[in-house]
């Protein structure tokens, strides 16, 4: 996937800040199951410094994530974009001097041998690069064109540098045994399959169900896509910008639920940053505010820190095998900010498509709350209260919106525990935006966006 829009052609498909040990130390706990997120290396979430890096690091180990995998689409090419070989080596210095075992594994999106020979090589020895089985792991967001096995695996191993290749590679259809052709047809250089999320729910577990299937009877690993959210705002215009509703958290626990019920070998979110498509999971406050190579319209990027938080206790479920005790009160919201009746007053702008088959796209707010002891949330949209009384343990929430501020307050006997206000539902606006905001509170420990606040 690129800023140009990869994913388009994929859709064909938290409550403890802990910063995670080593990869070697998680491979000796209960499971062997690592967690990655795909890393858009063309956007900087805190600006092109080792420090801004770090604090990416950071943020993804908080939430229980082993390492990024880097999705580059060009490299040492003549006009190549700058950036990628640049990022590339402040992301690996950034996870040098922090120190946490964080891992990189190149997801490869271009074509050029050469370039993918030379990307591979450049930190095949590097102490952060993940390492299975004694090799060097290498993934993609497609290429199935590409000549690997000529061009560029028999280039590697003359160098001494073995492969453990999980791609996404994707099938005619969406079967298992569409998934076993693939992997019939790529048998001599594939240890392994990814599925590259993105769509509704449904059609995420499904094709995760078919790759995972495949996979097992073929002895070959797995690695599931989890996506938060997605809509095609990058597509051109002309295919109309297709969004996929996947109903705020509820999507998200269902997502994972799956995940933890049919164990994957490993997992990968999609995206950690990708602001073109808005499946990103970076909680990174304003996910604009160092970007300047997002191309016009457009419409603001919200937060999606409340996507992370939400993932994290499911993450730590995934690994541990073991559901976590609910030890503290937490919140979650995620809704858009305008109506689906809204029309865009630039007139230039391209309608969003509401396929029938994306989901049930309604103007509401979901709210997902883990509680101690039962407890009352009263959502605050424009001027409509609505107050719902809650179980302990882990429940989901729906209430309509309305113009205006948003705020949500959890309330126990009566007393105020915390509050948290989210943007305000828009009744007019210059550009279509189906970037969904989305936040979170937690009752005592710190947010997962460790230095500028949560939203």
């Amino acid at each position: 996937m690129n800023n140009n829009n990869k994913l388009g052609g994929a859709v064909l498909a938290a409550l403890s800040c802990l910063l995670l040990g080593t990869l070697s130390q998680r491979a000796a706990g209960n499971t062997n199951h690592f967690v990655f997120a795909h890393y858009m290396v063309c956007y900087a979430d805190y600006g092109d410094t080792v420090a801004g890096f770090e604090h990416d690091i950071q943020d993804a180990q908080a939430a229980g994530v082993d390492g990024f995998a880097l999705n580059c689409g060009e490299w040492n090419s003549p006009g190549a974009d700058w950036y990628y070989t640049s990022r590339v080596a402040m992301l690996y210095q950034a996870a040098a001097q922090l120190g946490t075992g964080f891992k990189f594994f190149f997801s490869v999106d271009e074509s050029n041998t050469n370039d993918i020979v030379a990307m591979i090589s450049a930190y095949a020895n590097n102490t952060n690069s993940f390492r299975y089985r004694g090799r060097l792991v290498v993934s993609t967001s497609g290429q199935n064109t590409v000549d690997w096995q000529n061009s560029v695996f028999n280039v590697l191993t003359n160098r001494g540098i073995n492969v453990f290749f999980v791609p996404y590679f994707g099938p005619s259809e969406w079967s298992s045994n569409a998934v076993s052709a693939v992997l019939n047809n790529y048998s001599n250089i594939l240890d392994g399959l990814f599925y590259f999320a993105a769509g509704t729910v449904p059609m995420i577990t499904t094709r995760n169900l078919a790759y995972s299937q495949a996979c097992q009877a073929a002895g070959k690993l797995f690695m599931a896509g989890y996506s938060p959210n997605y809509w095609g705002f990058a597509w051109p215009t002309n295919t109309g910008r297709p969004y996929y509703e996947t109903q705020g958290g509820e999507g998200t626990m269902a997502e994972w639920q799956w995940i933890i019920q049919n164990q994957p070998d490993w997992v990968e979110i999609v995206t950690w940053n990708d602001f073109n498509e808005s499946t990103y999971s970076s909680p990174v406050y304003n996910p604009e505010q160092y970007e300047n190579e997002l191309g016009p319209p457009q419409p603001h990027r919200y937060c999606h820190a409340g996507y992370l938080a939400l993932s994290q206790y499911y993450i730590t479920w995934y690994k541990t095998g073991q559901q976590p005790p609910i030890t503290q009160d937490a919140m979650y919201y995620f809704y858009r900010t305008h109506s689906t009746n809204a029309v865009a007053s630039d007139t230039n702008d391209s309608p969003v498509v509401l396929f029938p088959n994306n989901g049930p796209v309604q103007d509401d707010i979901y709210t997902t709350t883990f509680l101690t002891s039962p407890a009352q949330l009263v959502i605050a949209s424009g001027n409509t209260l609505t107050t719902n009384s809650l179980p302990a343990g882990i429940s989901s929430q729906r209430a309509p919106f309305a113009q205006g501020p948003q705020t949500f307050t959890l309330l126990r006997a009566g007393n105020p525990l915390f509050s948290i206000a989210g943007p305000d539902i828009l009744a007019q606006v210059t550009n279509y935006d189906y970037f969904p905001a989305s936040g979170y509170k937690h009752g005592t420990t710190a947010p997962l966006h460790l230095t500028t606040g949560t939203p």
